[in-house]
């Protein structure tokens, strides 16, 4: 993962909620919101989005799914036994919204209790702790060591989650990691069960 640059991502949010402020104590009783992953070939993913934990970083992966923002990109990178990546529009690494977030997570001074196991999603960042801004890594694998340096945000629903998941990280890749049958995303929705995300952004490119 050192070598990906992966980093998480995330922070503080303005939820548009009645009376909602913006702290963690403000979601106590907001429910989780749940994501849907439908691939290009039907196959779905599904993830619990733990607002309570890292509430921008929900904020600004909900915001940009049901804007459409996901479809048609691909899992472009692909670690057997470790992860998949995606939500790169330039398909290399390199793509993002044209702005960043603020990093939900212990080294970054922003409590996260989610660990990096077996189902849990997560963001990608480069060096700087606030760097994130779409890119986001599913974990096969269980990389606790992880914890305090990404944003994890959600965590797998179901086995057929991890059945899909297993069965994308068994496609081949070349030497860079990138599958030589790509696998593409039709589309991400987020059921945010009435409420309303508005993230808070920074660092405008």
């Amino acid at each position: 993962m050192k070598r990906l640059k992966l980093l998480a991502v995330c922070a503080a949010l303005t939820l548009l909620l009645t009376g909602c402020g913006g702290s963690k104590n403000d979601y106590e009783d907001v429910p989780n919101p749940t994501a849907t992953i439908t691939l290009e070939d039907g196959r779905q993913l599904r993830f619990e989005l733990y607002v309570q934990e890292a509430p921008n970083t929900v904020a600004n992966f909900v915001s940009l799914a049901n804007s459409g923002y996901y479809d048609g990109m691909s899992f472009y990178r692909v670690l057997p036994g470790c992860l998949v990546q995606s939500g790169d529009p330039k398909g290399d690494g390199t793509g993002g919204p044209g702005y960043s977030i603020k990093g939900e997570f212990s080294a970054n001074g922003v409590e996260n209790g989610l660990s990096h196991v077996r189902g849990t999603i997560s963001m990608a960042r480069q060096e700087d702790y606030d760097s994130a801004g779409s890119q986001f890594f599913i974990l096969q694998g269980s990389y606790p060591e992880y914890d305090g340096q990404y944003a994890a945000f959600g965590r797998a629903c179901d086995q057929e989650t991890l059945d899909v998941l297993d069965a994308i990280t068994n496609v081949h890749v070349d030497v860079h990691q990138r599958p030589l049958e790509p696998v593409y995303i039709a589309s991400i929705r987020v059921d945010t069960k009435g409420y309303t995300y508005s993230p808070v952004t920074i660092k405008e490119d």
